[in-house]
């Protein structure tokens, strides 16, 4: 390839990855990688819960087509703080608990660029309500040695938009997807448990644009031990090592390039569960690795719930 032609390549992908979150193009998905790392596939106990999760990715490299990283010195971060209300009825159907659920986020993210060949600077940022995610249909079955469950999730685009907009906060489309999760007992005890978690997207057409973002695959995953301590063991602490991938599956459709991102991250997951009204609080760290036309760098999740 030609020096031109590299130059050009090298604008295109840093002028997608300048438009982050919502933009004409996409560089990640709306699902939050990290998020569902254990417990993938148990539901919770009958009434309702709550729960924060606060989500925090930062990134210093850019990669573009084929992992190659690009002369960019760019830092970015985005924080998002969920808050979850869930209800769990005392009825059955097919067998399975019904889990009903809205999840109202609130994001501040910035994006600091520095362009590879003029090497001017912009800087970006917003705060408020993003997108909501809803679960109007979770089915949940509890076997000997495996936890199931499967619904439909919807993210709305419920906060401020406006195309090509330096501080927007939702994605200005919808999405849509089958969300399924399972929770494997390798033991009798049920000590030791893989949670799979996996959320496909389908991405409705973007508000006042000829784009429509291409479809994503989420997985998280989680290999942990639960130690139990404490008078009568009430106490208990799941720890191990976790990861999760997200990646395109389909181009965008309209105008643009076809820049299909991936990315993969590993590290840990922990969470303390108590007596006292199902409390619990944990967190998790991950390092991403293996981009492909878009940032790189690590993420930490700190969550806390209660039942009512």
């Amino acid at each position: 390839m030609g020096l031109s032609n590299r130059v050009g390549r090298i604008c295109l992908v840093v002028a997608v990855m300048w438009a982050l979150p919502p933009a004409a193009a996409q560089v990640r998905g709306e699902y939050s990688p990290g998020s569902t790392l254990s417990g993938a596939g148990t539901l919770p106990g009958t009434g309702w819960s709550y729960s924060n999760q606060l989500w925090y990715n930062s990134a210093d490299r850019l990669y573009g087509p084929n992992g190659k990283a690009l002369p960019d010195r760019d830092n970015f971060f985005a924080l998002t703080d969920n808050n979850t209300f869930v209800f769990v009825p005392n009825a059955k159907l097919w067998g399975a608990k019904l889990e009903f659920m809205v999840d109202i986020a609130i994001s501040t993210s910035r994006f600091d660029s520095i362009h590879p060949l003029k090497r001017d600077r912009a800087t970006v940022g917003a705060t408020g309500i993003s997108n909501t995610s809803f679960l109007p249909f979770d089915l949940g079955w509890s076997f000997k040695r495996v936890d199931l469950q499967a619904g439909l999730s919807v993210y709305a685009n419920t906060g401020r938009y406006q195309p090509n907009a330096a501080d927007n906060l939702a994605s200005g489309y919808w999405t849509l997807g089958p969300q399924v999760g399972a929770t494997v007992y390798l033991n009798q005890s049920k000590s030791n448990q893989v949670s799979v978690y996996s959320y496909y997207a389908w991405n409705t057409h973007e508000a006042r644009t000829n784009i429509t973002p291409g479809q994503n695959e989420s997985l998280d995953y989680s290999l942990t031990h639960t130690f139990s301590f404490g008078k009568g063991e009430k106490w208990s602490l799941l720890a191990g090592p976790a990861g999760y991938g997200q990646w395109q599956t389909t181009a965008n459709g309209g105008p643009g390039p076809d820049l299909r991102y991936t990315i993969d991250g590993v590290g840990f997951t922990m969470n303390l569960s108590t007596p006292y009204k199902g409390f619990y609080i944990g967190t998790s760290h991950l390092w991403e690795y293996a981009a492909h036309d878009t940032y790189e760098g690590r993420t930490s999740v700190i969550t806390g719930g209660v039942n009512f």
